[in-house]
Order: C-alpha cells, then sequence, then structure tokens
C-alpha cells in the first residue's frame, strides 16, 4: 500500500472512534441544562480542567514515548516487552508517589470533589496509557474502539445517574471515572498488552532515552494549554465575562476545524514516522504534503465562506460580537494544523527540544501581544495574537523543516490561499449577501480545482470497493 493509501485509510479508521468522543459534548448539553445547576456545571468543568493540566506532568508524557518507540520496534517482540515493561513500570511508581502526596495535602484542599479529581486523573492516565499503547502496535481499529467505548459510556452513566438518580456533579465525574475504567480495561485485553507488562527494575540508559523524548513535550503540552487558556483568562482580567462568553462563542467554529485536522494528524504523524527514511520518500512526502495542504485550506476557506450564511442560524443575537472574530480565529486555527503538519517530522526524529522551543515562543508572543492592545482593540487584540502566534510558528517551523529534511511547501498551494483568503475576508466584513454568495461560489470550484486528483482517487477507491462487492 502507499502512503497516501495507508494514511487514508487509517484516518478513516481512526476518525470513527474520535469522532464519536467530540460529539459527546452535543450529546450532553440538553442534560446539563436541564438538570445541573450553574454551580454543578462549573465543577465538572474546573475539574476537567485541572486533569487535563495535570495530565502531562505527572505522567512526564511517558504515553507518547510508548507511541514512538513502538512505533519502530513492531516486529520485535523482546523489544515491545522491554518498552512497555520500562514505561508502564516507570509510569506506576510517577503515579504512586504523586498520590501519597497528593493525599498528604488533601486535608488542606477545600472542595468535596478532591478525591474525585484524584480518581479522575489517574483513570484519564491509565486511558492515555493504554491508547498509545493500541497506537504504536499499530491497532487503530482497537484506539479507534477504545475511544467510542469512552465516550459512549460517558453518555449512558451520566443519563443514569445525572438524569434518574440525580447525582449531579458526582454524577458526571464518576461517570467519567467508570467509562475511562472500562475503556482502558477493554484496551489491555483488546491489545493483549498484559503480555508484554512486566513490574521490574529499569536500566537507567533506557530511562534516560525515554525521558529525553518525553520531558520536552511538558513545556509543549502546557504551552499549548496555556495558548488556548490565555485570551480567556485576559479577557476576563481586562475586559468582562460577558466579552469572554463571545469570545467562547466564536471559537466554537474553529473547534471544528481542528476537530478535523487532530483527527488527520494521529495518523498522519505515524505515517511520517513510519516513512521518513525510505527511498525516494523526501519527493513522496513534499508531494503528500501538498495534497494535504491544498485540502485543509480548502476546509478553512469553505468554512470561513459559508459562515455569513450559518451564523445567524446557529449563533443568538446576543452573541452577534463573535461574527467579526471568527475569520481570524479560523486562521489561527489553520496556521495551528499546518504547524502540527510539519511538527510531525520532529516526532520522526525523536527532535522534541525543538518542538517545544518553538510552542513556548508561540504561548509567550500570544501573552505578550494581548496584554500590550487589549485595552485598546478589545476582543481583536485577543484573536489577532492567537493567530499571530500560530503564524509566526508556522514560518519558524516551515523554514526549520525545509533545512533539515528538504521538503518544501509548493508555492502555487502558498499564493493561492493567501489570495483567497483575501478574497473571502473582503466579502465577509463587507456583509453583502450576493458578494458572500459569489464568494462560497468561487471557493468552490477552486476547492475542486486544487483537490482534483485527491477527488479523482477517492473515486476510483470507492469504485473498486463496489466492483469487489
Amino acid at each position: 500500500m502507499s502512503n497516501g493509501g495507508e494514511l487514508a485509510k487509517n484516518t478513516a479508521v481512526i476518525a470513527v472512534g474520535k469522532i464519536a468522543t467530540q460529539l459527546v459534548s452535543f450529546l450532553l448539553l440538553p442534560l446539563y441544562t436541564a438538570v445541573l445547576s450553574t454551580e454543578d456545571y462549573g465543577v465538572v468543568d474546573l475539574v476537567t480542567t485541572y486533569v487535563q493540566l495535570l495530565l502531562p506532568i505527572v505522567t512526564c508524557q511517558l504515553e507518547q514515548s510508548i507511541f514512538r518507540f513502538l512505533l519502530e520496534n513492531r516486529k520485535d517482540e523482546e523489544q515491545k516487552k522491554i518498552i512497555l515493561s520500562d514505561i508502564y513500570t516507570l509510569t506506576a511508581m510517577i503515579m504512586l508517589v504523586f498520590s501519597l502526596i497528593y493525599m498528604c495535602i488533601s486535608p488542606f484542599i477545600k472542595s468535596q470533589y478532591k478525591y474525585m479529581l484524584l480518581l479522575n486523573l489517574l483513570a484519564n492516565v491509565y486511558v492515555a496509557l493504554m491508547l498509545q499503547t493500541a497506537r504504536g502496535f499499530g491497532l487503530n481499529a482497537i484506539y479507534a474502539m477504545g475511544s467510542f467505548i469512552s465516550a459512549s459510556g460517558q453518555v449512558a452513566l451520566n443519563v443514569l445517574l445525572v438524569l434518574i438518580f440525580r447525582l449531579g456533579a458526582n454524577g458526571m465525574l464518576i461517570s467519567m471515572f467508570v467509562a475511562y475504567i472500562i475503556s482502558g480495561t477493554y484496551l489491555t485485553f483488546a491489545t493483549k498488552a498484559y503480555h508484554y507488562i512486566r513490574l521490574k527494575k529499569i536500566e537507567i540508559k533506557r530511562l534516560e532515552t525515554y525521558l529525553k523524548y518525553s520531558l520536552p513535550l511538558i513545556p509543549n503540552v502546557i504551552s499549548w494549554w496555556i495558548l488556548n487558556a490565555s485570551d480567556r483568562t485576559i479577557i476576563l482580567k481586562f475586559i468582562n465575562v460577558s466579552a469572554n462568553g463571545i469570545y467562547s462563542a466564536a471559537n466554537k467554529f474553529s473547534g471544528i476545524y481542528t476537530t478535523i485536522y487532530n483527527i488527520f494528524n494521529l495518523s498522519w504523524t505515524e505515517s511520517v514516522a513510519l516513512h521518513l527514511h525510505e527511498n525516494g520518500s523526501k519527493e513522496e512526502f513534499t508531494k503528500l504534503q501538498s495534497t494535504v495542504i491544498k485540502f485543509f485550506s480548502c476546509i478553512f476557506l469553505g468554512l470561513t465562506a459559508i459562515m455569513p450564511f450559518v451564523f445567524k442560524i446557529l449563533v443568538n443575537e446576543k452573541f452577534c460580537a463573535a461574527y467579526y472574530q471568527i475569520p481570524i480565529l479560523l486562521a489561527g486555527a489553520f496556521f495551528s494544523a499546518m504547524t502540527g503538519i510539519l511538527g510531525a517530522y520532529y516526532v520522526a526524529e525523536k527532535m522534541t527540544s525543538v518542538i517545544a522551543r518553538m510552542t513556548i515562543m508561540a504561548a509567550v508572543l500570544n501573552i505578550a501581544i494581548n496584554l500590550i492592545f487589549i485595552r485598546k482593540f478589545g476582543l481583536y487584540a485577543a484573536s489577532i495574537s492567537t493567530l499571530i502566534a500560530y503564524l509566526t510558528v508556522f514560518v519558524l517551523r516551515y523554514l526549520d523543516v525545509r533545512k533539515r529534511f528538504g521538503i518544501k511547501i509548493e508555492l502555487n498551494v502558498g499564493v493561492g490561499t493567501i489570495l483567497m483568503m483575501v478574497i473571502v475576508w473582503l466579502a465577509y466584513y463587507r456583509q453583502n449577501t450576493v458578494e458572500c454568495m459569489i464568494t462560497f461560489i468561487v471557493v468552490f470550484f477552486y476547492s475542486l480545482v486544487m483537490n482534483f486528483q485527491l477527488l479523482k482517487s477517492m473515486i476510483e477507491v470507492i469504485k473498486n470497493k463496489f466492483k469487489k462487492i
């Protein structure tokens, strides 16, 4: 199978589970608003936020080491035993120490949900390790099923514990914990990871190898967290809660784009890591990368062009100010995705420190621009600072990738995307219905032309499937 075919197959498989996971928040929204108080909703959101912040710190991002080191040892049974035994042993030791420290300081934490936070953190660690084990083994269908079980389990348990038994925030937190444990248990048996894991003493040299790869990812993940959370914090501090709500509403649409990209990125990273050093890979990845960039640039342009027609349908008039931030945030999401595409080459070479340095710089730049201009330009400072941060990292990362790996972006793809973005933005902000309609039609045909070969290949695959049937 070609790299492109393998990439498409893996993306399709992973998408099943990941889309199900992303839909959970939408499926549960009516449940939240019907039976939960605003305080309960806030508690669940706060616990989830702290879990996501603590997760990369307490795991030292060792789950990423599982994926990366298993990837290159899939056919070596002995190496798989060594890698999994080492990393699971190390993670278990870290979590034991963390749990003991947490229990010692827990009397000073004034919250009735403090133990639910610890339980959910431990469950998240378990699932994260097992999911990356499945990816490392190349079992993408099992990875997708594990994600689906986690998502659907939360839905079912929330209906039972929150809607029927009325347990409020505790019910939701229990649902999350149980769903993660069920998902982790399924993954343990489906991957047969128990055949490989033995808790034992770890050699210092191997320990250094794993941590050298994973530790730089901690500031990287935290920087992404800061990059996404700092805007809201600064808006809340310097403007007001209402402005934060408007900004959050605007971010929902860039979140759609990011979700689509994240699904693809899982299989893209695996494909680059597996095939980067094969003969002719430079030319093939340059071509494949151009196809990917054309596809995601057209999704970005299409979402922006259709927004004038769907905004009033999807968003209440109280949030009308969000309209002006959406194109800027979508552009930021686009350059973030492009940065992620280039980041796969560093993962392939285990150059995680380079990834971390660039992400930290983006976080600092975003905060600095926000603080300088937020009083004068309001929400525009928040959205533009995000765009500038992502654009800066993309440019620096592209220049570095071109120098290190010789992989370039086709000039016509870059120029075409910028020109179309200018055209779409002009129509968007002028808010002339006829102009917006014409622009959408232009974007539609531009996308067909740019992705003609991709569409042709997809049609051929579908035809072949039907012939086999």
